[in-house]
């Protein structure tokens, strides 16, 4: 995992979104609320149900090298050979661009596509023929038809919905004398995919192979992450398979099992509760780690950035839920205090535990295009933009958690706009881990007095200077007792050797004058 680069339109807004954050040096713009959280009968609505992506379906397109690795996620064709069937699936050979790139051809004085071979045949053959669905000519059969016909090893069909530029989808058909892998892309990764091996500085004519790789591999994509779009936008809301591992997951519940406690009627900002009202019958723990990661820890923060392009200095801890039979969300917007750093950009949640059943459903009421509802799956991430690229308040944003039939856990992390201070990355998590995993409760007094006393940025300001300098002074107290131990220590030696000393050195005397005698 350590080694790949998600190359997704997703990361890239994230990076580019971050980017003109920092060039702007501009804070996220927060409209006002309108749209009310209360009026929504969540269970009237009729939903679109997600995950509809499988494992099965899961495969990559690879290509680099050793050092530096990039792939894009695709889906797999109901027909042709499966992901099951590694030795039939696997292919890596050069890919080569079809003509007609639709592979629509027609034939004299007909009105009909055609089944034959491509004009580019001969260069096709041995190879990946990419092709796409231009026009809705074609089914996905017989464009597999057309690049068997053509001698291809495998065909990649890229989807050419520019509204929805990183939908794929399974192609259907019935054709069991298809026996090339054949598997569907989405536009956004066919725009990386012909600009692999295209530089800034280079000059059209220089261009090889329509900027695709010079070799690539298709194979099964196993427990690897892989993306599905949920909304475009208002909100853009996605999903990623498998981020964390069922080992991963259940680590995560062992660590914050003990830890949760139910969410009371008072508000810890430094804790990341907000409006506790909204978490009917919930118990939740903030899991206090910094830059005190352990290994696993730190291998989850890199799987995150990788595949999100969130900056991991950016990124909360995490802040897990129990969510028993009795426990739902209230429509709400995920809100932080001012001093963390007010709307979050994103919203990144986790289901540590999955149900039989639709309880604990995510659901988006408002999402455009009809209300979403997202199914509990082991390992599962939820995104959603708290704002737009125009760093505005995303109004449509307003989520809640159905009411479930047995006990899971849901893990969250926010996407802020700030980097996080390093008296929370690092002293604060030092004083959790000190008091046994949970931070005592004098720091949230401490820090909702600041609050009170200086208004939210400016107390929390001071407030993470205190944490700063508390753990200095203890330090340098601790040197000074200890040196003043040592030197009393020595002082204590030198007094007790003293006495034995200048009775040895009178001995000494004694032996040289009883000598010279």
């Amino acid at each position: 995992m350590s080694r790949l680069s998600f190359a997704t339109s997703r990361r890239a807004f994230a990076v580019l979104f971050y980017a003109s954050c920092f060039l702007t040096n501009s804070r996220v713009c927060h409209a006002n609320k309108d749209e009310s959280t209360t009026s929504i009968d969540l269970e009237s609505l009729t939903y679109r149900a997600f995950p509809r992506r499988t494992h099965e379906e899961a495969a990559v397109i690879e290509w680099g090298h050793s050092a530096i690795i990039s792939a894009l996620d695709v889906s797999v064709a109901h027909f042709g050979p499966q992901t099951s069937q590694a030795a039939l699936f696997e292919v890596e050979t050069m890919p080569i661009l079809a003509s007609p790139i639709n592979g629509v051809m027609f034939a004299e004085n007909k009105d009909q596509p055609v089944i034959r071979a491509l004009d580019n045949a001969e260069g096709v053959e041995g190879n990946v023929v990419v092709m796409t669905n231009a026009g809705n000519l074609l089914s996905g059969v017989q464009m597999a038809q057309i690049a068997q016909k053509s001698g291809a090893a495998a065909l990649v069909v890229v989807n050419m919905n520019e509204k929805h530029p990183d939908d794929i989808y399974r192609l259907t058909g019935d054709d069991t004398t298809i026996d090339i892998p054949v598997v569907m892309m989405s536009y956004n990764s066919a725009t990386v995919f012909t600009s692999a091996t295209v530089t800034p500085d280079m000059n059209p004519e220089d261009i090889v192979n329509h900027g695709m790789p010079e070799r690539i591999r298709l194979y099964a994509g196993g427990d690897r992450p892989f993306f599905e779009d949920v909304v475009a936008s208002e909100p853009p809301v996605y999903l990623i398979h498998n981020l964390l591992t069922a080992e991963e997951c259940e680590a995560l519940i062992q660590k914050a099992a003990p830890l949760v406690q139910p969410i009371g009627s008072e508000e810890d900002p430094l804790q990341l509760l907000q409006s506790p009202a909204d978490y009917v019958n919930s118990h939740r723990a903030f899991l206090w780690q910094g830059l005190w990661q352990t290994a696993s820890a730190k291998a989850i923060e890199e799987r995150i950035e990788q595949a999100t392009g969130f900056p991991p200095g950016h990124l909360t801890d995490f802040v897990i839920d129990r969510i028993d039979p009795s426990t739902y969300w209230k429509p709400h917007y995920d809100k932080l205090d001012a001093a963390v750093g007010g709307l979050p950009m994103a919203t990144i949640t986790i289901f540590l535990t999955e149900t039989e059943n639709t309880g604990a459903s995510i659901v988006y009421p408002n999402a455009k295009g009809g209300p979403v509802k997202i199914q509990p799956q082991q390992g599962l991430a939820v995104i959603h933009h708290n704002v737009n690229e125009r760093h505005q308040f995303e109004s449509k944003a307003i989520h809640a958690l159905m009411q479930s039939s047995e006990t899971i856990y849901v893990a969250r992390k926010y996407v802020l706009s700030e980097p996080i201070s390093k008296a929370r990355r690092v002293a604060l998590p030092l004083f959790a881990i000190l008091a046994g995993g949970r931070l005592p409760g004098i720091f949230s007094s401490v820090y909702n007095f600041f609050a009170e006393q200086f208004g939210h940025e400016t107390g929390g300001m001071y407030f993470d200077k205190l944490c700063v300098f508390v753990p200095v002074l203890i330090i340098l107290l601790v040197v000074q007792v200890i040196g003043e131990k040592v030197v009393q220590s020595f002082r204590s030696s030198s007094e007790t050797k003293s006495p034995a000393s200048e009775e040895k050195s009178r001995s000494t005397r004694r032996s040289k004058t009883e000598k010279n005698e």
